[in-house]
């Protein structure tokens, strides 16, 4: 898996660090990984949360109570697709 510093995240979505550092004190991104308070790292998976808040806050005008709502949402639909995905496939095992 592959992790980017909080440098990174800042650069590669053009935020501002503070907006990254609330979203960590929101709960809606977490560290992943940290060596030290400077060198925290973050998964793929954070920085997409933090892309997709990025877009809910600034062109949207979502508060952060309802980008909490809508990336668990997202990923609730995202699991729900998998869990349908490997039951289609099940079902097309066993008429075979």
């Amino acid at each position: 898996m592959k992790y980017f510093s909080r440098t990174q995240v800042v650069e590669i979505l053009s935020i501002e660090e503070s907006f990254l550092v609330m979203l960590e004190q929101e709960e809606i991104v977490q560290i992943d990984a940290q060596d030290t308070a400077a060198d925290a790292h973050y998964s793929e998976m954070m920085l997409e949360r933090a892309r997709v808040a990025d877009n809910l806050v600034h062109e949207l005008d979502v508060n952060l109570a309802g980008v909490a709502v809508i990336l668990q949402m997202r990923e609730n639909l995202a699991d729900l697709r998998h869990q349908l995905e490997a039951a289609l496939n099940e079902l097309r095992e066993h008429k075979r």
